[in-house]
């Protein structure tokens, strides 16, 4: 089976557009928030842009490694074993579509969790506020990492898709990979926020980027081999060897 954070990195890629709507507008204000010699030289600039999708990042992989703990605490209170592992797979298979089909616009009912999530990110953001205008690398990956929570539907999805891979190391690494997709949407929205104002509101695009997540799931749905049967072929052939 392919490594179970090449479908949440494509996602971050895909989500490109979403990523602009959503944290483009953050983005270029702490852009433009930074000191005037900072903003004119590009490896000053990079280096606090790092800082803060560092911050970002790690963020979301400490809430994909709960998201992960949860999963499997619920699975060993449930005691689901391999017998259960197709299923499991299957509501992954399912949350990736619902990813698809959000970012394409065609299921606006994930808002809801936006809302439930503005509720917590009320409280983180006075903190946040207290940190700018960003000085120091320091700050501005403090930020980054105050930052991620900021409520988002397509990070929710994802980090539901963490929870049901019932282990906490597969959550971080899922949410961390996702992280990592949506660095190159982000990077732009840094150095080319006035330029990216139209494009990302283009409906078309958003259905081009949601089209290929939800061929990614049916990909993913079809290719992959199922993990019972994999480990019943294994025990067959284990016991065909014994005398």
């Amino acid at each position: 089976m392919p490594s179970p954070s090449i479908e949440p990195l494509v996602i971050g890629l895909f989500s490109t557009v979403h990523c602009l709507v959503m944290c483009g507008g953050i983005v270029a204000a702490l852009t433009v928030s930074l000191p005037v010699a900072v903003r004119r030289d590009p490896q000053q600039l990079l280096a606090y842009l790092l800082a803060y999708h560092a911050g970002r990042i790690i963020s979301y992989a400490m809430a994909g490694l709960l998201a992960g703990l949860l999963g499997e605490a619920v699975v060993n209170l449930l005691n689901l074993g391999p017998a259960h592992a197709n299923f499991l797979y299957l509501i992954n298979s399912l949350i990736l579509l619902g990813m698809g089909l959000y970012v394409a616009g065609w299921l606006p009912g994930v808002a809801w969790l936006e809302h439930l999530g503005a509720r917590v990110w009320s409280h983180i953001e006075p903190f946040a506020q207290r940190l700018l205008p960003v000085q120091t690398h320091g700050h501005a990956l403090l930020f980054g990492g105050l930052w991620g929570w900021f409520p988002c539907g397509l990070t929710y999805s994802v980090l539901l898709w963490a929870a049901v891979s019932g282990d906490m190391l597969k959550g971080a690494l899922a949410m961390s990979a996702f992280g990592m997709g949506t660095l190159p949407g982000l990077f732009m929205a840094s150095f080319f926020s006035g330029h990216l104002t139209r494009w990302r509101q283009h409906r078309l695009v958003k259905k081009i980027l949601g089209v290929g997540i939800i061929l990614l799931a049916f990909s993913a749905g079809f290719t992959h081999p199922p993990p019972v049967a994999s480990q019943e072929h294994h025990h067959h052939s284990h016991t065909e060897n014994l005398p």
